[in-house]
C-alpha cells in the first residue's frame, strides 16, 4: 500500500469517526417486555443484556434493566404501559410470543419510544411496514431461520428427499401465512415439491395426519410449524408431552425436521435449530445502534443469523435414517436418547 493510499484510508477513518454520533449519556434505562419468562425467553433477555453491556462498557457507559412479563394476559397491559410511560426508558426491547402479543398490546401503543423487538411476523401483525424498511419507531429480529436450511439438511441426509409436507396448527393464522410464503419460496429455491401445506385444528388431527404421511415413501419428509396445542373437545393439549410420546412411539419412517432444540431432544431426528441467546444478542446490537441515534424504522428487520445443527441418534435409528458422519462431526449437539443425554457442547 503506497503513502497516498494510506493517507486516503486514514482520512476516511477520521471522517467515519467524526460522523459517528457519540453516546449522549453514561447511564441508560432499558425496559424489556416479554410475553413469558420461560427459559428460552430468558436466554433472549440474557443475549440482549450481554451484547448491550459489552458495547456500552467500551464507551464508558452502562445500562440498567427492568423486565415486565405480559403473560399474554390483557389484564397486565395497563400496568405495564403506565410503568413504561412513567419510567421513560431510553430503549424498549420486546420479546413476543408467536402471536405478537407484546408488540400488538404494548409496542404499538408507545409511538414515541424507541423499540427493538423479537417478532417472527412483524408485517402480518401490523408492527412493521416491511422487513426491509419497518418504519415508525421499531425494528427487530425474527425467530424462524430461513427455511432453506432445513430443506438442504434433509437432502444432505437423504438425497432421495424430494417431497415435503408442512404441518401447523390452524389457530396460528398469521404465522401460517408467513410460513406458507416462506416455505413455497424455499421449495422453489431448493427444487423440492411441497406435497402439502396442512393446517390442523387439533392434536388428534395432527397425529392422524402424521400416521397418513408416515406411510409415504423415502422421498417424503416433514416439517412442523406450530404444534396443535388443543384437543378436539377444546381442552388444552400439552404437546411437549403428547407429541413427544407420539413421535417416539408411532412414527416409523418419515423424518421430521425441527427449528427448535426441544423438538430434537423429544424425538425429531434432526434440526437446524434456533440459537435463542444469539437472537437476543442481535437485538442488543440493534439497540446499541438506536442508542447511538439510528432511527429504528430505518433499520431492516432480520432473520436469526445463527442456527445449530442438532441430531437425535435414537430417533434417527427408530426410522432407519442414516445421518452422514460429516454432519455429525459438524453438529453442535447430538442427543443419544430421549432422556436429554447428549454429545457435544453444553452451552
Amino acid at each position: 500500500m503506497n503513502k497516498k493510499t494510506l493517507w486516503v484510508a486514514g482520512l476516511l477513518c477520521m471522517l467515519v469517526a467524526f460522523n459517528a454520533p457519540a453516546l449522549e449519556k453514561k447511564q441508560y434505562k432499558v425496559f424489556i417486555v416479554s410475553d413469558t419468562l420461560k427459559p428460552k425467553f430468558v436466554e433472549v433477555q440474557e443475549g440482549i443484556k450481554d451484547a448491550l453491556n459489552s458495547r456500552l462498557a467500551a464507551e464508558g457507559a452502562e445500562a440498567t434493566y427492568t423486565v415486565f412479563d405480559t403473560k399474554t394476559d390483557p389484564a397486565t397491559v395497563p400496568g405495564i404501559l403506565k410503568a413504561i410511560k412513567e419510567g421513560n426508558p431510553d430503549l424498549i426491547c420486546a420479546i413476543n410470543s408467536p402471536g405478537s402479543f407484546a408488540d400488538i398490546n404494548i409496542s404499538l401503543k408507545l409511538p414515541t419510544f424507541k423499540i427493538v423487538s423479537e417478532n417472527c411476523i412483524p408485517v402480518q401483525s401490523g408492527v412493521a411496514k416491511s422487513w426491509d424498511l419497518p418504519g415508525g419507531n421499531i425494528t427487530g429480529v425474527g425467530v424462524f431461520i430461513q427455511l432453506t436450511s432445513m430443506l438442504r439438511l434433509a437432502k444432505m441426509i437423504n438425497p432421495q428427499a424430494k417431497k415435503l409436507v408442512f404441518l401447523s396448527w390452524d389457530a396460528m393464522t398469521q404465522i401460517n401465512g408467513w410460513f406458507e410464503t416462506e416455505i413455497k419460496n424455499a421449495c422453489r429455491t431448493e427444487n423440492i415439491e411441497l406435497a402439502e401445506f396442512k393446517r390442523l385444528p387439533s392434536a388428534e388431527d395432527e397425529f392422524e395426519y402424521l400416521r397418513k404421511v408416515d406411510a409415504g415413501g423415502p422421498e417424503y419428509f416433514a416439517i412442523m410449524g406450530i404444534s396443535a396445542w388443543a384437543h378436539r373437545d377444546g381442552s388444552y393439549a400439552d404437546m411437549a408431552v403428547e407429541e413427544a410420546d407420539f413421535v417416539q412411539n408411532k412414527i416409523k419412517r418419515i423424518p421430521l425436521y425441527a427449528y427448535d432444540e426441544a423438538s430434537v431432544k423429544a424425538g425429531y431426528p434432526a434440526g437446524t435449530c434456533i440459537v435463542w441467546y444469539d437472537i437476543g444478542a442481535q437485538l442488543g446490537e440493534k439497540g446499541f445502534e438506536v442508542l447511538h441515534g439510528a432511527n429504528p424504522g430505518d433499520i431492516p428487520w432480520e432473520y436469526p443469523r445463527k442456527f445449530n445443527l442438532m441430531f437425535n441418534l435414537k430417533a434417527a435409528k427408530s426410522i432407519n435414517l442414516k445421518i452422514p458422519q460429516y454432519l455429525l462431526n459438524a453438529a453442535y449437539r447430538i442427543y443419544t436418547d430421549y432422556d436429554g443425554n447428549f454429545i457435544g457442547r453444553k452451552n
